[in-house]
């Protein structure tokens, strides 16, 4: 069974459903409402009647009562008035062919018992002879017939009442002396109610069918859009994407959702054809991804050998590290020893060589050093275990002590230098913030022909210091740059041949580099090949507590 079939089926049953409930409520709520007024206006009849027979039975008439109750036969529904004594015995009954005796004696005895009026139907009686008898008959009202005696003891006769009132009014001046059965038929209210029911339910049947139809045509056009989606989909399942469908049929899917409907259904139709579009366009990009898939396979490979030659280059920049530290090692132990030896077995030397030799033995045990700082400090670097140790301190004192270490090297080769930095206090760590000038005057110096000039200037940048290391050097290219900026790497042999220190680690720019980095800082290398270049430093005054270098931070050379 399909959605429509289900949906219609379940309005037909809820259309009758709603439709039976309310009939029946109606059916229930007119014969109550036709009851009760028919009840009304029985009880208004037979109490006029018991207020006007009063005296016809005082006195027996029957002629007298048949006078009273004879105008009260012309009201429609009422079938038979009885006038009956204290005992239930008949006085008078119009019309005649209508008298009941056990009729009577039952309406007689709930009367006598209420002492009031009373209203019987054919389910209040005790006995299945009255029942039925009270079914036929209809409805039967009772009431007593009141007479009033005079009270002995008044003082007024003002006082008594002498007309009498409903039973439960009575007082002890009343005495009952009669009955008033009447005898009302319910024939007319049921045919008004079946001709109102007829009516009704006709009614009815043609709202609900009208009704009916209407929810029907708009289901239809409720369960347009999941068709429709329906049919798209079945046609991709059989065709798939590569089954071009309708534009017209997509553009239609697509109409109720640009229009802003709120419907569910409409918006799934939408979303639906837009999902199919956008299928149709991802197919399209895989066959052209399909087709770049070599291209792609052939660039992957050429990567793969660029990050092969890559791998090779720093293999071969270890070796020659590995080379270049046997060469550095050697070259300061060789003239430790040579020199050491000499002063042990040279017993004739002066005082003065022995001072000379002192000298050159002192300054190769500090190249040593200087060398196995480095390392030291690399592999820090490189294990993510170097930390700083921050204090207060003044940055023109580090500047001092730097210069002074590398004075030597600067005045051998007549190097003109330039100071100019005040005293800005600073939170370093004093021992890598010198180790950093150092690195940068001994570059600066290396690199710096006889005759040259270097600069060193600092200032204040708000909660930032800035340095600046400059030199009127050989420079060096962009690209020689990149090269310096790589550990272990020289940026080209070609470049030490006329300078006395053209060997080295190749440590210095990247630890320099590093260092800055730890204390939050940055390094801006400007160079020009045959003028010169300038390094300078932006660090912070007093930087947050210092962090360690995490490993992938830092560098993975060794």
């Amino acid at each position: 069974m399909t959605l429509r079939q289900r949906a219609i089926g379940f309005l037909v049953i809820m259309v009758l459903a709603v439709g039976g409930l309310l009939s029946g409520v109606f059916v229930v709520t007119s014969t109550a409402i036709f009851t009760n007024d028919l009840e009304q206006r029985g009880q208004a009849v037979a109490t006029g009647i018991a207020e006007n027979a009063k005296l016809g039975v005082l006195v027996r008439d029957t002629q007298l009562l048949e006078d009273t109750i004879r105008p009260y036969l012309q009201y429609p529904d009422i079938n038979y008035i009885s006038i009956l004594d204290t005992s239930g015995n008949e006085i008078v009954t119009l019309p005649k062919d209508a008298y009941d005796s056990r009729l009577d004696q039952a309406v007689a005895k709930e009367t006598r018992q209420a002492q009031a009026l009373v209203v019987l139907r054919h389910d209040a009686a005790e006995d299945i002879h009255e029942q039925d008898t009270l079914l036929e008959r209809g409805i039967h009202i009772g009431v007593p017939i009141w007479r009033d005696i005079l009270a002995q003891n008044t003082d007024s006769l003002a006082e008594t009442d002498f007309l009498a009132t409903e039973g439960s009014q009575q007082a002890d001046t009343q005495e009952l002396i009669g009955i008033v059965h009447l005898g009302i038929s319910s024939e007319r209210v049921h045919t008004q109610l079946a001709s109102l029911i007829k009516q009704s339910s006709l009614y009815a049947g043609g709202l609900a069918l009208v009704g009916l139809m209407l929810a029907v045509w708009r289901l239809e056009r409720w369960l347009s859009p999941l068709q429709t989606v329906t049919s798209a989909a079945r046609k991709v399942r059989h065709g798939g994407l590569q089954n071009d469908l309708d534009d017209d049929l997509l553009q239609s899917l697509q109409a109720e959702g640009r229009r802003g409907s709120q419907d569910e259904l409409e918006i799934l139709q939408s979303a639906f054809a837009e999902m199919i579009q956008e299928l149709q366009l991802h197919h399209k990009l895989q066959e052209e991804q399909k087709e770049r898939l070599e291209q792609m396979v052939v660039e992957r490979t050429m990567e793969l050998t660029m990050a092969k030659e890559e791998a090779e280059a720093a293999n071969v920049a270890k070796s020659r590290f590995l080379a270049s530290m046997s060469h550095e090692l050697r070259t300061p132990l060789n003239a430790v020893i040579g020199f050491s030896e000499m002063l042990q077995k040279d017993m004739a030397v002066t005082p003065d060589q022995t001072k000379e030799y002192l000298g050159y033995i002192c300054d190769s045990g500090k190249h040593l050093l200087d060398i196995i700082n480095d390392i030291l400090d690399l592999s820090k670097l490189e294990a993510g275990r170097f930390e700083l140790q921050f204090n207060d301190t003044y940055l023109d004192r580090i500047v001092a002590e730097a210069v002074a270490f590398n004075q030597p090297q600067i005045e051998r080769k007549n190097i003109g230098l330039r100071v100019e930095c005040p005293d800005i206090e600073i939170t370093t760590d004093p021992r890598i913030m010198k180790q950093v000038i150092i690195n940068l005057l001994s570059n600066a110096a290396k690199f710096t022909p006889a005759d040259g000039k270097i600069a060193i200037k600092a200032k204040a940048l708000g909660d930032h210091f800035e340095l600046t290391v400059s030199d009127t050097g050989i420079g060096m290219t962009p690209q020689e740059i990149d090269v310096a900026m790589q550990p272990f790497a020289q940026v080209s042999d070609k470049m030490y041949v006329c300078h006395e220190d053209g060997s080295g680690t190749g440590l210095g720019l990247p630890l320099v580099e590093h260092f800055v980095l730890l204390m939050k800082g940055d390094m801006h290398i400007d160079s020009e090949k045959g003028k010169g270049t300038r390094v300078t430093l932006t660090i912070p005054m007093h930087p947050a507590e210092p962090e360690r270098l995490q490993r992938e931070e830092g560098l993975d050379y060794i």
